[in-house]
C-alpha cells in the first residue's frame, strides 16, 4: 500500500478542526488512542500499534525523512495477542521506543487527516492521502496540498521525523 504524506506542527487543533470542519465532504471518524512501540528494523520502521477496542497492528513502512510532502510505502498485519508479540520482541531486542497519542480522525475523500496529541511532544496535523485506483500519486500531492492551504498550514514547517525519532531527540544525519 502506498500514500503520500505530511506531518507539521499545529499549536491550536482546535482552530484546524473548525477549519476542517467546513471543508465540503469532510467525516469525523472518532478520536484514537493510540501506543506505539518502535521495532528494530533493517529498512524503514516497524510499529506495534495498539489502539482502544482494535486488533494490534504490526505497520511496516518506508519513506524518506525529508520536511516535504512525501511518498510511504507499507504494510499491515494483524496481531491476534500484541502484548504477547511486544513480550517476545523485548525479550529478543530491549525496551523499545513507545509513543502514546490522541488521535482524532477525519476523512475529505481519500485523505486521512489525523488531529494529533502526543504525549512529550505536543500537537500535530498528519495527513495521508491514500494512493489507489482512482487517486494517483500526482492527484494524492495535490489534494493533500489544497487541504494543508484551507487549514491554514501551508506555511507550517514540515516535520521530517517520526514522533518516535523526536521523542528520543534524534536528528537525521
Amino acid at each position: 500500500m502506498r500514500n503520500v504524506e505530511i506531518k507539521v506542527r499545529a499549536p491550536d487543533l482546535n482552530r484546524v478542526e473548525e477549519l476542517l470542519r467546513a471543508v465540503p465532504g469532510a467525516r469525523d471518524a472518532g478520536v484514537l488512542e493510540q501506543r506505539d512501540v518502535f521495532l528494530p528494523c533493517h529498512s524503514g520502521r516497524l510499529k506495534l500499534r495498539f489502539q482502544t477496542g482494535q486488533t494490534t497492528q504490526l505497520i511496516l513502512y518506508r519513506r524518506a525523512d525529508e520536511a516535504r510532502l512525501r511518498t510511504s510505502d507499507y504494510q499491515i498485519f494483524n496481531i491476534d495477542n500484541g502484548e504477547a508479540f511486544l513480550a517476545v520482541a523485548e525479550r529478543a531486542w530491549g525496551t523499545q521506543p513507545e509513543v502514546r497519542k490522541r488521535r482524532r480522525l477525519y476523512w475529505v475523500d481519500n485523505v486521512r487527516v489525523h488531529l494529533d496529541e502526543v504525549e512529550g511532544l505536543g500537537t500535530f496535523v498528519e495527513l495521508e492521502a491514500l494512493v489507489d485506483a482512482t487517486h494517483d500519486e500526482k492527484s494524492c500531492h495535490a489534494s493533500a496540498a489544497r487541504l494543508l492551504q484551507r487549514l491554514g498550514l501551508a506555511d507550517a514547517m514540515p516535520e521530517s521525523r517520526a514522533y518516535a525519532d523526536l521523542l528520543e531527540g534524534k536528528t537525521l544525519p
